[in-house]
């Protein structure tokens, strides 16, 4: 009997303690909305989800032009816990992208992405971009990117040819996701030097992993922790938790590091970005080595 009225006594000091601590976020969230404090106009704030409620349950696209036509050209919105806004004034986004673009380095913060993807582009910052970025732009100038004119041209046909087929059999198919898998196989084969081939193999193993990264799992626990608290995120992606799948990650990291380490040995050779890259890591190695020598060089040889 005591047993009993002690689990009921602490059931009962959990749920107190729940909803008090409910109460309290709802108050600390109406109280920090920091966008009724700059009048920026916007949809009430759902609570740990924020605009993410609506985003799950329409599609992003249209969700966001909702708003658009809702509140205007600027609005509040929250990503779980994180102010965003939504900027569709163009002036506006001229100034963010161009003229004051070294005000606007960051992008929006990706806490928690964890392993190797903690380092891509999309979730670098302040100084680390800036380094990234004087690597990376030289790469998409007019030259490099025609030399990868062949890459797309093949994934184009291969497009083609789906559609003939379709064509031919007066088959009905979703173009939605015909344009996906192009899109697919334009970038693994451009970016990665991977022959994906979703456009011939959708059901392959590597295709399947790669969906993973587009697909929201409402099982994954991290995904609200990332939601509700992005600091704690922080702390946990630095120990190797992350919103993606743990066997996607693995499974695609594997197969970029294995055509990296046949770029460094010469073992094969493409017109892609991972190429680009390589070209890029030994023209430095090159540069360094002449510059070690150049110091080290004895001063009497130097003056003959």
């Amino acid at each position: 009997m005591a047993y009993f009225l002690i689990t009921d006594s602490i059931t009962t000091a959990l749920l107190i303690l729940l909803v008090v601590t409910f109460i309290y976020y709802l108050y600390r969230a109406r109280k920090n909305n920091i966008f009724h404090r700059l009048r920026v106009p916007g949809p009430e704030r759902i609570p740990v989800l924020g605009e993410m409620f609506h985003v799950i349950r329409k599609h992003m696209t249209t969700h966001d032009t909702d708003l658009v036509r809702q509140y205007g050209k600027v609005v509040g919105i929250y990503e779980g816990t994180a102010p965003a806004l939504l900027v569709t004034d163009l002036d506006l986004v001229r100034n963010v992208l161009i003229k004051d673009s070294h005000v606007f380095i960051n992008r929006r913060s990706m806490e928690g992405i964890g392993g190797p993807l903690e380092h891509a582009l999309i979730a670098l910052k302040d100084e680390e971009w800036k380094n990234a970025r004087s690597i990376v732009s030289p790469t998409f100038s007019s030259a490099k990117l025609k030399a990868m004119y062949t890459l797309m041209n093949e994934v184009g046909d291969t497009y083609r040819d789906r559609l003939l087929e379709y064509a031919d059999k007066q088959e009905i198919f979703n173009i939605n996701e015909l344009n996906g898998q192009y899109a697919l196989d334009s970038i693994s084969s451009c970016l990665f030097g991977i022959e994906t081939n979703s456009l011939k193999n959708e059901n392959a193993t590597l295709i399947k992993h790669l969906k993973k990264f587009f697909t929201v799992d409402f099982k994954n626990i991290f995904l609200y922790i990332f939601l509700i608290s992005p600091r704690l995120a922080r702390y946990l992606g630095g120990k190797g938790y992350s919103i993606f799948p743990s066997d996607a990650i693995n499974y695609v990291s594997n197969i970029v590091n294995h055509v990296i380490s046949q770029r460094r040995q010469h073992l094969e050779r493409r017109n892609d970005f991972i190429q680009m890259m390589i070209d890029h890591e030994e023209a430095v190695k090159d540069e360094e080595g002449m510059t070690e020598q150049t110091e080290t060089k004895d001063p009497r040889q130097q003056w003959g």
